[in-house]
């Protein structure tokens, strides 16, 4: 995946993967088994290329492919499935990841002490 991935950038992957899944989902006796099964596995590949594109290649997307060798899980939303998992650890656009300040239990001693304003026990 991309390091840095924008908002909007993002937003269109979603909007992509949802509407290619409803569209699919929907549509599905279109997209059954028969004629027009060539039509469903080309928006796949198309899918495929557009969401690499805007977020990178993830091991996610593979998986969808695989999933149409079962008849009855191949209505669920794996595109959108494939973007959350794609887009999960995704650093924020400005470089930053989000920090959360926690003090350690090792460093200040047990709550007890922290709250005493005693010194922690040497070990």
């Amino acid at each position: 995946m991309k390091a840095n991935v924008s908002r909007s950038t993002l937003i269109a992957a979603y909007a992509i993967a949802i509407s290619v899944d409803v569209m699919q989902i929907c549509l599905f006796p279109l997209f059954s088994e028969g004629i027009a099964s060539p039509l469903d596995d080309v928006s796949d590949v198309v899918v495929c290329l557009i969401l690499s594109q805007l977020i990178g290649f993830h091991v996610a997307f593979l998986p969808t492919f695989f999933i149409k060798l079962i008849p009855v899980i191949e209505i669920a939303p794996t595109w959108t499935l494939a973007v959350i998992i794609a887009t999960r650890h995704r650093v924020a656009a400005n470089g930053k990841p989000e920090v959360v300040d926690v003090e350690s239990s090792v460093e200040n001693g047990t709550p007890e002490v922290v709250a005493k304003n005693e010194q922690p026990p040497k070990l």
